[in-house]
């Protein structure tokens, strides 16, 4: 932000309804001089629309995949190539928007950046967006193309076991889609992207962004597109099958979760969180490691856990709060999202997070 648009802005704070035109008389300059400031200022996303709606100076971008999930459970051990007798579930996920929408429960303003289909279920994630207070105003409508859908099959205890993804629409977030958005990114305080998007755009963002960057990944058919010559990431969210796919990617042997971190750290990785429902969460940092590992309540759903991970470690670091501080609250998100069939629990907030906290840490 340049120091006149930091001075308009502090003017807006003060008197919303002030004209165009007693802006400059203030200022001293001219009146398409302000129109130019102003309009910097809403493609930054310091304002929203007109009126001069001030936004939350501290915001994040998140750029990744949102889609329909199909689920399906069976009522008891899953037997392959038969017919199981289960329940069918439709929930609204994706990486990015599992992190946006539990960035908006902890009350974190961001702007989630993807791409949708002008089909129905397009229609349904607007929808969807719009009731749970989801800021989709930097998501495009692809005409022609269809709305990402994902279907999976979890085990009779909530593993999952398989799933198909039909997510060709995020071709379309390439490198020129991204920069209509990048004065915004570079604006925020951190930018999530999950592995959805191409190579390309991922070698454009490290090239760009000079915010922390944080990514997580999504599949190991997908993740070796955050790998690039010129990759700078603050911290990356996975877990172990992933991480041992992003040493192949390398021909590293992988040994243990310990050697693949720190490996990964050679390679401009400044932080790791690596989380799985029987290994615990492992965190490793420049100075500091950092094991964590408890008995969690029965699960119903794991689609959503390390997107929600993603969203409390931003929420502890945009609140200062200690690495160790912010795992802890991770776990607790991650202990309170696996009791919900939706990938982001409705009873996630930040006050049920801090709550179950002291139930897993302090009992």
């Amino acid at each position: 932000m340049t120091e006149r648009e930091l001075e308009i802005l502090e003017i807006l704070k003060n008197d919303p309804l002030i004209s165009q035109e007693s802006l400059a008389q203030k200022l001293v300059i001219t009146r398409s001089g302000v129109a130019a400031h102003i309009h910097n200022l809403m493609k930054k996303g310091y304002i929203k629309g007109k009126g001069y709606i001030l936004n939350d100076i501290k915001f994040v971008t998140v750029i990744g995949g949102n889609n329909i999930d199909i689920l399906g459970i069976p009522k008891e051990k899953l037997i392959v190539q038969n017919s199981n007798p289960g329940k069918i579930s439709y929930t609204y996920g994706g990486a990015g928007h599992n992190i946006a929408y539990a960035l908006t429960k902890y009350d974190v303003s961001n702007y989630f950046i993807s791409v949708y289909g002008n089909d129905i279920n397009g229609e349904r994630f607007i929808n969807h967006c719009r009731e749970h207070k989801i800021d989709i105003q930097c998501c495009e409508k692809i005409h022609g193309a269809h709305t990402s859908s994902f279907m999976y099959i979890d085990d009779f205890n909530g593993v999952k076991f398989v799933g198909i993804n039909d997510m060709d629409i995020y071709q379309k977030m390439t490198p020129e889609f991204l920069s209509k958005y990048l004065d915004r990114i570079n604006a925020s305080q951190y930018c999530v992207a999950d592995t959805n998007i191409p190579a390309q755009s991922f070698q454009y963002l490290y090239t760009h962004v000079t915010v922390p960057f944080l990514v997580k990944t999504t599949s190991i058919q997908k993740n070796d597109r955050m790998i690039q010559e010129n990759q700078k990431i603050f911290a990356l969210i996975t877990n172990p099958l992933e991480l041992k796919e992003l040493l192949g990617y390398y021909k590293e042997p992988y040994t243990d979760v310990e050697h693949a971190v720190c490996f990964l750290q050679t390679k401009n990785i400044a932080n790791i969180v690596v989380f799985s429902l029987n290994e615990g969460l492992y965190f490793h940092g420049k100075t500091q490691e950092i094991r964590l590992k408890k008995k969690l309540p029965g699960t119903v759903n794991t689609a959503g856990a390390t997107a929600v991970l993603t969203s409390t470690i931003v929420w502890g670091l945009q609140n200062s709060l200690s690495w160790k501080r912010i795992l802890r609250y991770g776990y607790a998100a991650i202990s309170i999202t696996l009791q919900s069939r939706q990938p982001v629990s409705p009873q996630l907030c930040v006050s049920a997070v801090l709550e179950q906290e002291k139930l897993l840490f302090d009992t």
